[in-house]
């Protein structure tokens, strides 16, 4: 029975295999599950490849870029460590999408593509934020061989102490900021500096939030037992500290900081913090070489959570690492980078909570290229770099989020925790015209309800606040009438998603509809 068998599949795998790949069967979901967080109309990607006409206008370099690993952008080795929203291809993926432009772009059956995720315009997270602080409108004082660094103190009128779960850094003008450090000053001394252009934060005040190019909102983790966040005290003043780099003088920049608070009382809070823990201040890499620098802490006096990594330097960097050694020699694996890429920097969230023991020693190694080797090079010829708050300087600090640890968090899959609900006023209305979405809010099955006029291809899917594909409820011909369609919760894989802001994004007879579903 063997040989017909394989005889059999050897006919299937060799008919698939010479099947055509289309835009409508393939590539287009590949592309929303991978691509269009950035490639919006809203993101930070130059072109959205949310459609088919603008995909198939960039298949070439598309495909450079996959063959080149790089696109989609994800500097983190995830065979050193895992973190969740890891954007990476799987094989199959990158063959779907070389074949896909090798093929010249077959766009398949337009009418049964699937429908598009739903993107929340400049600002990712849902919802109304609780506190909106925006900038003044600012001018970029960057030469052409001087970077800017400005800061903004800006009071933040809350009249309560309050706790934040969410925040989300949106840069006015993502093509100058270079990033943007946010802080909390419960005494509001700190004060506005946009004169010496050498302003980089409050080094003594607690980071509450970031902005660099490609970085995701920050939200914090919250189970049944604790609710994970940040304070903000009572008339504090929200903090601004920007860099522009060189270049980019008489360009206007205006960002705008959203927070989002947890509900008061909260029970069981659990303060979260970040820093630079592990830094370098005092190294140089001499003209013409490639140099490698490291940095250390500890020991660690108490036991602590980690809940992310955040490396950083500049043009030289070659590659970056972060580890810790335990008193009983164990090594922790924080972060690997092996080709740094200056553009893309962000805090990568680990997959699982790590436990660091008290007594630990916490590492870092950074190498730098200060040849005519490296294409990112600033200056020709090379000169000798030190450490330094200019982009042509250099850096070697690697950031973190942790909290005071307790038994168990080492179990916690933070990534099952970052699609938390956001805010009360996700609730949807019956509209005529739309899909009825019932009961919305749900802590359950919901059930969707729509009529067709007519006979026709229908497809509905339900997407995650990042984009991500989470269940394909129907995607068939249907006849004229009224219909529903339940979704009991659960993703492709029969797994329970957990409560938080989805999108339902659908094709009826050619006519895109979407909106919110809130899974309590």
């Amino acid at each position: 029975m063997k040989r017909p068998l394989l005889l059999l599949l050897t006919g299937v795998i060799t008919s698939v295999s010479y099947s055509q790949t289309t835009w409508s069967d393939h590539a287009a979901q590949v592309f929303y599950n991978n691509c269009t967080q950035c490639h919006n109309p809203n993101g930070i990607g130059p072109f959205s490849l949310l459609d088919y006409a603008t995909a198939y206008d960039y298949r070439a370099s598309i495909k450079d870029a996959v063959e080149n690993n790089i696109m989609p952008p994800w500097p983190a080795d995830s065979s050193y460590q895992h973190y969740f929203h890891e954007r990476i291809l799987t094989q199959a993926e990158r063959d779907i999408i070389i074949n896909w432009v090798d093929e010249d772009g077959p766009s398949g059956d337009l009418l049964t593509a699937p429908p598009a995720p739903v993107y929340n315009g400049a600002q990712i997270l849902p919802g109304i934020p609780d506190l909106v602080i925006t900038m003044p409108n600012y001018m970029s004082k960057a030469t052409s061989v001087q970077d800017d660094y400005a800061c903004f103190s800006i009071p933040s009128g809350l009249l309560a102490d309050r706790k934040i779960k969410a925040i989300e850094v949106m840069a006015g003008n993502p093509s100058i900021v270079h990033h943007c450090l946010v802080y909390a000053d419960p005494n509001g001394t700190y004060a506005t500096d946009t004169t010496s252009h050498t302003c980089t934060g409050p080094s003594t005040l607690g980071l509450i939030g970031a902005y660099t190019p490609g970085a995701s909102p920050t939200i914090f983790p919250q189970t049944s037992t604790f609710s994970a966040g940040m304070s903000l005290d009572a008339g504090s003043n929200i903090v601004f500290a920007m860099h522009y780099p060189s270049g980019s003088y008489g360009e206007w920049d205006q960002t705008t900081v959203n927070i989002y608070f947890y509900p008061e009382p909260v029970s069981n809070f659990r303060e979260i913090y970040a820093g630079p823990i592990i830094e370098n201040w005092s190294f140089g890499i001499p003209a013409d070489e490639i140099d490698t620098v490291y940095a250390d802490y500890g020991p660690v006096a108490a036991d602590i959570t980690l809940l992310s990594v955040f490396p950083h330097m500049h043009l030289l960097g070659k590659y970056i690492d972060a580890y810790g050694v335990t008193p009983s020699n164990d090594t922790l694996p924080f972060v690997r980078i092996n080709q740094w890429d200056f553009h893309w920097q962000e805090f990568y969230f680990f997959q699982y909570l790590k436990h660091i023991p008290a007594n630990s020693t916490l590492y870092g190694t950074a190498v730098y290229d200060n040849t005519t080797g490296n294409m990112h090079n600033p200056n020709d010829p090379p000169i000798d770099v030190y450490a330094g708050l200019n982009t042509t300087d250099e850096m070697f600090l690697v950031y973190f989020h942790f909290m005071i640890y307790q038994s168990g968090d080492e179990l916690i899959n933070a990534d099952s925790l970052n699609n938390v609900f956001l805010g009360q006023q996700e609730f949807v209305l019956n509209e005529p015209g739309k899909i009825n979405v019932f009961p919305n809010p749900t802590k359950g099955d919901v059930t969707l309800r729509y009529s067709l006029n007519e006979s026709g291809f229908v497809s509905i899917y339900v997407y995650d606040i990042n984009g991500r594909l989470v269940k394909i409820l129907t995607r068939e011909n249907q006849s004229a009438g009224e219909h529903t369609i339940n979704w009991d919760g659960k993703d492709e894989d029969g797994n329970e998603s957990n409560a938080g802001v989805y999108f339902y994004s659908a094709i009826l007879n050619g006519q895109q509809l979407s909106g919110r579903i809130v899974k309590m």
